[in-house]
């Protein structure tokens, strides 16, 4: 053979070899990806989710309103008279009792004034007597006709008018001791003492303004406002009977309920025509003087008979376009989303008006993991409330989601539900 024919047989074999493996590699390479995609299929986990029974709980409607606190008594300290401030023995921020003395003023000017009315009274007294005696006198005369009608009478005036002197010298003794007295300043209540506006040394008066404010915090008063449409439904519905008995609390602004239950003390005689709402005023206990005027307060009004309603954890409530909505597991182990109407909120839970039932499967935790119609692994919070797990198909109700557990079932996949 020629080096020419051995060079052609050379090329028309290498290209024969190379037509077959390119003609293989296709089929080699789709069998690979088959081979693999089918392990990693078996191989996959599903989603884990942890999750818990729907149970119902009693419950007690109530409703929220801003509320302030304010103290149930209140009382400005202030100067009556005029002086030097010689002491202030109370301590600022105090508690202090009924009577008890905040601030003395300079007396001596008092005390003088006092022991000149005391003087002039006794002196009107001595001219009441001796006026007393001449009209006794020129009665006697005049009886007698001695004595003209002119004479008595001018008698009887000197009396009457020594008589007016006696009353207007008692009104300025009076007066002086009650200015001495008002150089003592007492509180006409018990609370607690704010800052003073004062110190000893300076001269105070009538026009020194508020001198110190003593407020009785124990009990507290709370006021709120309610719409006129929500007064006239509760006396409506007092007026027949039918209004529920009322507990009234707050949450501070720290989030916590206070440790006392209040009272309704009253409600205002108006209603205030820029808001059309009426002032409701409540009374709470404050041993602990945690409460002070001014501060901002939630009024929750609870219903003291509470009513059995289905309470889930508000992390387990989502929000779309259509509203709230949370996810459940059903009965073959898929997840279905659930449209709910929520109500009130229960510390970290919330209540479920409408849309749960007893007994379902709430995921409570992974919700970002899955999405409706997925199939999932589930992890029960609470292993003493877990739900039966029924078979979708063997219930017509099970496509709702709303698959009751039936005795003695067994499940094809996930955990057994006790009793």
């Amino acid at each position: 053979m020629t080096e020419a024919g051995i060079f052609a047989w050379e090329w028309t074999s290498r290209a024969m070899r190379l037509a077959l493996v390119v003609t293989a590699l296709p089929f080699f390479l789709s069998g690979c990806s088959d081979e693999s995609g089918t392990a990693d299929t078996e191989q996959a986990p599903l989603p884990s989710v942890v999750v818990e029974a729907v149970t119902a709980q009693d419950v007690a409607d109530q409703a929220d309103f801003v509320g302030r606190t304010e103290a149930s008594q209140r009382v400005d300290i202030r100067a009556r008279v005029a002086g030097t401030l010689l002491e202030r023995p109370f301590e600022e921020g105090e508690e202090i009792e009924k009577g008890a003395i905040l601030y003395k003023i300079d007396p001596a000017e008092f005390q003088a004034n006092v022991l000149a009315a005391e003087a002039k009274l006794t002196k009107a007294q001595a001219s009441l007597e001796e006026n007393e005696r001449n009209r006794k006198r020129y009665e006697t005369l005049l009886e007698r006709e001695t004595a003209s009608q002119a004479q008595y009478d001018i008698a009887k005036s000197q009396a009457d008018q020594s008589k007016a002197d006696v009353e207007a010298a008692k009104a300025d003794l009076e007066r002086a001791e009650l200015d001495l007295g008002y150089a003592t300043i007492t509180s006409p209540i018990a609370g607690r003492s704010g800052i003073s506006s004062v110190d000893v040394g300076n001269l105070i008066g009538p026009d020194s303004g508020v001198l110190v404010t003593v407020l009785d915090l124990d009990p507290i008063y709370v006021i709120f406002s309610v719409g006129e449409r929500d007064y006239l439904n509760f006396k409506e519905a007092d007026k027949a009977g039918d209004a529920p008995a009322i507990k009234p609390q707050i949450r501070l602004a720290n989030n916590e309920l206070y440790g006392q239950e209040g009272k309704i003390d009253l409600i205002d005689n108006k209603v205030d025509p820029a808001t059309g709402t009426i002032a409701v005023r409540l009374q709470f206990p404050n041993p602990d003087r945690l409460l002070v005027p001014g501060q901002y307060v939630s009024v929750l009004l609870s219903r003291a008979t509470p009513e059995e309603r289905i309470v889930i954890p508000q992390v387990a409530v989502q929000e779309n376009q259509a509203g709230p909505f949370v996810l459940i597991v059903n009965g073959a182990g898929r997840v279905e989303s659930r449209p709910v109407k929520t109500g009130d909120r229960i510390e970290d839970g919330i209540v479920v008006l409408e849309g749960l039932a007893e007994g379902e499967t709430l995921v409570v935790e992974g919700i970002q993991k899955v999405r409706p119609g997925a199939e999932v692994e589930t992890d029960f919070r609470d292993p003493a409330e877990t739900p039966e797990i029924v078979d979708e198909e063997a219930s017509p109700e099970a496509e709702a989601g709303q698959s009751d557990p039936t005795p003695g079932t067994e499940p094809d996949a996930g955990p057994q539900a006790g009793p």
